[in-house]
């Protein structure tokens, strides 16, 4: 029987482990993925980690597995963020998902309290991190039904209110709640909605209110 410093060990690597395999699924072309799943029998990678020790051991040794993940392309979805809000500063590393079935973006961050901005920032540059721009904008946050309602002013956008929670029929049930238009409901990111009046946010360096 384990102790609960090796269960403890044991749950924080499946973790990890599940956040590198999300990856993998984003990341891998297409034809690999659905090869690679064929061969080992499953349906997804990160369901890898609902499987007994003994066999993620063996799939992760697998030759087949090796192989397949070799293959990785650029991934422009994934970056750290310093953020400074009121009294809090946050490090954090954003990671979005290619969208599902019901046209929703997964969006995976890992968050950890600094309690300096500035030096935070030298020690990003000192390893080696170049800083892409800097941003501004406004946000009020709420919370309902457990998931997380989030009104966002950006320069040059109109605001817009985001809704983030575990699936996808709660955000339906929230729209219906606040009687929203369905018809004016988008899954786009804010690149992609900058992108919408012609602005390329990575050739800017600071996006800021006048």
């Amino acid at each position: 029987m384990l102790n609960t410093n090796e269960s403890l060990l044991i749950n924080t690597n499946l973790k990890k482990l599940k956040i590198l395999l999300l990856e993998l699924e984003d990341l891998m072309p297409e034809n690999d993925i659905h090869s690679l799943l064929e061969e080992l029998q499953i349906d997804s990678l990160s369901s890898i980690i609902n499987l007994p020790i003994n066999k993620i051991r063996f799939i992760l040794n697998s030759p087949l597995f090796e192989k397949k993940i070799k293959h990785f392309k650029l991934n422009p979805n994934k970056w750290i963020r310093l953020r400074e809000s009121n009294d809090d500063i946050e490090l954090t590393t954003k990671h979005i998902f290619t969208k599902n079935d019901n046209n929703i973006q997964k969006v995976l961050e890992v968050e950890i309290k600094v309690s300096s901005f500035d030096k935070t920032n030298i020690f990003l540059e000192s390893i080696g991190l170049a800083k892409r721009s800097y941003q501004e904008k406004i946000r009020y946050s709420y919370e309902y039904k457990g998931a997380m309602l989030e009104i966002d002013i950006w320069p040059m956008l109109n605001p817009y209110l985001e809704i983030e929670a575990d699936n996808y029929k709660l955000i339906e049930d929230i729209i219906e709640d606040l009687d929203l238009n369905k018809y004016q409901i988008v899954s786009l990111n804010t690149e992609q909605l900058y992108k919408n009046i012609n602005i390329d946010v990575h050739s800017i360096s600071e996006l800021k209110f006048d």
